[in-house]
């Protein structure tokens, strides 16, 4: 393995491990402020927004990277207000479900493209009508019962699957978005802040929480960087050093990594079925990434979740 592919290896597991914090990252904000999830998901924003443009700025201007097409004001914000909605149902998810189980979720976006693409006509292998089925057992396994009371919060469930369906319509639809846009960590800070202005749209209407306390403020910085900025430039300069195919596959991993992290940070029990599904349905993302044709590109989808 030669120095380049080892150091994307490098950056796409960290983006993996900046990705799977965000649950854990939520669900601690939530106990230690009365913020709402319209409220995190603007400070979300307001601060990655500027963030990632800074990056961008700075990685073009050493690399000496030329802007090339970039993508439409209409595109970035039909992006941006898909973006919005699907923030939205995560954090509105969070706030019902225990971190690992809306992540693993959250992961079936994969196979949710498989549905929304026969539906559009496409014709879709054989391999990934197996990753279908994979993912749907397991959801089945790692969801507990909605006929025990209390099991689990049918609200949140369904938010956490919506969530999912609107990044995997988001997937189809940018194939026309960014056709033809090669600098695609420019086209993510121009999605960042379309999706931070159909947010602000809201304030008028509810105002905005500020940061009770630190804690809060670390909470919210975190998930500013830690878990959008730094993973999605990440992913991008994993992308060019070891393609969309290996770096896909690599991502699989972060379903476990965020039910981890919750059973460690937030001591959630995690039941021996939970971990079966969860493995069901990475194993479902993997059969889908080995598919020639079947890749799920990872690239931004991951700002939505």
């Amino acid at each position: 393995m030669s120095t380049r592919e080892r150091e994307g290896f490098l950056w796409i597991l960290a983006a993996a491990i900046g990705f799977a914090f965000i649950p854990t990252i939520v669900k601690t904000v939530y106990s230690h402020s009365n913020l709402e999830p319209l409220d995190l998901a603007v400070w979300r924003f307001i601060l990655a927004a500027p963030l990632m443009w800074i990056l961008v700025g700075l990685r073009n201007r050493s690399q000496g990277l030329s802007r090339g097409k970039v993508i439409s004001p209409l595109g970035a914000i039909f992006i941006g207000t898909l973006f919005a909605a699907a923030v939205l149902c995560a954090f509105f998810a969070l706030q019902r479900l225990p971190g690992s189980t809306y992540v693993v979720l959250f992961f079936t976006y994969p196979a949710m493209i498989v549905v929304l693409s026969t539906l559009l006509g496409e014709a879709i292998s054989p391999r990934a009508w197996l990753a279908l089925a994979l993912a749907l057992v397991g959801v089945g396994l790692t969801v507990p019962d909605f006929a025990v009371p209390n099991a689990v919060d049918p609200v949140g469930a369904i938010l956490a699957l919506a969530n999912a369906a609107i990044v995997a319509a988001y997937y189809l639809l940018a194939r026309r978005v960014l056709t033809g846009v090669e600098d695609i960590s420019r086209a993510s800070a121009h999605m960042m802040g379309a999706t931070l202005l159909i947010l602000l749209l809201s304030l008028p209407v509810r105002g905005l929480q500020l940061p009770q306390n630190p804690a809060t403020l670390v909470g919210l910085f975190c998930i500013a960087t830690l878990g959008t900025v730094l993973p999605v430039f990440a992913t991008n300069i994993a992308i060019q050093r070891i393609g969309p195919a290996r770096a896909s596959l690599v991502s699989t991993i972060e379903p476990v990594l965020a039910m981890i992290v919750a059973m460690i940070l937030l001591g959630e029990v995690i039941v021996a079925l939970q971990w079966l599904g969860a493995a069901l349905i990475v194993g479902s993302v993997v059969i889908l990434q080995l598919g020639a044709s079947d890749k799920v590109n990872i690239n931004i989808a991951h700002e939505a979740g």
